[in-house]
Order: structure tokens, then sequence, then C-alpha cells
């Protein structure tokens, strides 16, 4: 059986099909086989829930929502995803997002404009009593499974909303069903799989061998996937011009025209 290892996501039964290739191994549910598809799948998941629980900024799970703030009600359960495809039912509740990142609004006359996250006490203690007033929305707050939005919405409006959804599990129920993990995670899986098997077949050198497979790629992965945006790279030699005489072409005025000099003792001077 051909697995497509491309940019596609193994199904389960692919990922099986392919820890039998490796492994040599029977795996099914009759009484003769050497290993039962029910283990191998508890391995899998197992695999599965300890890759993404190393991180909650996996950027293949970045999600788009958007939001429909209604006056005068200040929490939310439910959230339209946007992007990317959509997996199962649509809208979202709160406990499918892992993390929020940002709250936009979208309206006309507050684009742009960007919720600030508050702890939820501290907006409680604020907005309280005859303080508690309608206004635009500023900030938001996540307690007990709801968004709150502070103040209390004064207008109707919309805003869209950036986070990382949690994974989905339920490939589990369907051996046609995509595993829900990047493709670029799928051979660690699948050595972490193994890892496991050897070890139920008490071969404990292969097993080894293949964790430390396992934990040498997802670590590269890791630091590689979540690493934050890098438009270029640091320059650290001398002669870089912050602010000196050559910005006046572009018309920059601003600043005292500072200029990193190279060497010592004065590595710091004003332009010329």
């Amino acid at each position: 059986m051909a697995i497509p290892f491309q940019n596609a996501n193994l199904t389960l039964a692919q990922m099986r099909s392919f820890v039998a290739q490796l492994s040599d191994l029977e795996i099914g549910t009759t009484e003769n086989v050497d290993i039962q598809t029910d283990l191998v799948n508890g391995f899998i998941k197992e695999g599965f829930q300890k890759v993404v629980a190393l991180s909650v900024r996996w950027p293949y799970y970045q999600t788009t929502y958007s939001l429909a703030v209604l006056e005068d009600i200040r929490a939310y359960t439910t959230f339209l995803q946007t992007q990317p495809t959509v997996i199962g039912s649509n809208p979202k509740v709160i406990t499918d997002i892992a993390q929020i990142i940002s709250v936009v609004n979208t309206d006309s006359t507050y684009a742009g404009n960007t919720l600030i996250y508050l702890d939820q006490a501290k907006a409680e203690s604020l907005w309280v009593g005859t303080s508690d007033q309608p206004g635009p929305p500023a900030y938001y707050s996540v307690w007990a499974n709801q968004l709150n939005i502070w103040p209390l919405p004064d207008n109707n409006y919309s805003f869209t909303m950036r986070a990382y959804r949690n994974p989905s599990l339920a490939w589990l129920s369907d051996d046609n069903a995509a595993i829900d993990i990047s493709p670029q995670l799928q051979l660690p899986l699948a050595n972490y799989v193994m890892a496991r098997v050897f070890q139920y077949q008490e071969d404990n050198e292969m097993a080894n061998a293949y964790m430390r497979n396992f934990e040498q790629g997802i670590a590269v992965l890791q630091n590689n996937l979540t690493a934050p945006n890098s438009n270029r790279q640091l320059i650290m030699s001398g002669g870089l011009v912050l602010n000196g005489p050559q910005n006046s072409a572009y018309g920059w005025s601003d600043g005292p025209g500072i200029v990193v000099m190279p060497g010592s003792p004065n590595p710091i001077g004003y332009g010329y």
C-alpha cells in the first residue's frame, strides 16, 4: 500500500499500514496476529497527544473566526470559523479553541481596533455596580468557557478573532478520516508508534532507536515550526546607520542621526 507522505494527511488506516510495513508485523483483530488493531490505535493516539502537547502554537492549528457582538450582551461561547477548511461542525464552541491571539474590530467606525486581554477578576473590579456602563468594546476576558466583552457593548459590532484551535480526535473513530496533524509531523508520529510497538514486542534495542529518532526529529521541527518570524538576519557588524545623513534622501528627519561606529572606545556616535 502506497503511503502519501508528500503534503497529505495520513488516515488512521494508512498510518497502521505504514507501521505494519516498517515493523514487519501483522496488525489485526484476530487471535493469531502479532499485535491488535486497538492497541496500535492506542499508540497512535498516545503519540498524537504527546506531539500536539509540545506546543499550543503549531502553525497547522492557526484558525480565524468571526464574532458578532450584540448590544448589551457580554458573554459569548460560539464562533463561526472562516479559515482554514472547517473540520466537523461550524460554528465552533470556545472549548474548541486552545489560545486566542487577537480580537480585532472590523466595523467601519472602529475598524482595526484590537481588544486588549484583561484578567477576569480585574475586569469585574472595574465594571461593577453603577460603573458597569455600556460603551464601545475595548477589552476581553476568558473565564468559565466564555469570552467576555468589556465594557458592556453599547451597539452591535463585528470582530475577527485569530486563535490556535484544539486538535480534533474525531479520526479515531473513522479509519478513513485524516489524522488531524501537520503532514510535517507525521513521520515523527510514526517513529513514536514504532517505538511503542517494539516495546510491546520486548525488543528494547529497536524501541530505544525509534524513540531517539522521535525525540530528535520532533525537537528540530518544534524549533523550526514555532519559531517567531524573522524578516532578516540580525546584523552585528559595525557601520549600520540607524538614522544618519543618508536618510535625508528619504525625508527622514526625525532622530539625532545616531550611527553604530566600528570599534572602541566610542562604538556609538552622532551622524554628521
